[in-house]
């Protein structure tokens, strides 16, 4: 996934990782079959940047959210694995305001990667109330300060 984060880097697309694998670079050894990207809703230009960073590799335009929530989720199945870009979604902030309470990890190759920031991120998780979530909760509300500031925590 590292290739893809650079991808939106130098693109300059404006996302933020959630889900099992936002936990994961938190410090939560977990498992997680897909990467889903909170991403601004409405933002067309930033739509056109996600496509032009992946290429042929989504079979179909990604899509604004529409004025009855059509659109919010859309999935792809990509050389990467499966890519879920979330348009809105239970327990989510504004994109605007989440994007401002984001957090930065690295991943296991050092490539700094823009995260929800934990708040939110046990909020969605909350929100969800599946038992997954709750057990990530659980972990993510033991997080010591300086990994709920986006630094590494003590694998102890």
């Amino acid at each position: 996934m590292d290739e893809v984060i650079q991808r939106f880097a130098t693109r300059h697309v404006r996302y933020l990782l959630i889900g099992g694998q936002a936990v994961r670079l938190a410090g939560l050894p977990r498992f997680s079959m897909d990467w889903d990207f909170y991403i601004p809703p409405r933002d067309v230009d930033n739509l056109r940047r996600i496509e032009a960073a992946l290429g042929d590799e989504l079979d179909c335009p990604l899509d604004p959210l529409g004025p009855r929530g059509e659109n919010s989720i859309q999935t792809y199945q990509t050389q990467w694995g499966v890519i879920q870009f979330h348009l809105g979604g239970p327990g989510l902030p504004p994109f605007d305001l989440a994007e401002q309470h984001a957090q930065e990890y690295a991943t296991e190759n050092g490539t700094p990667t823009r995260c929800l920031g934990l708040d939110d991120l046990i909020a969605s998780k909350q929100r969800a109330g599946r038992p997954q979530d709750l057990q990530d909760v659980a972990y993510l509300k033991r997080l010591p300060p300086q990994a709920a500031q986006g630094g590494k925590p003590d694998p102890a």
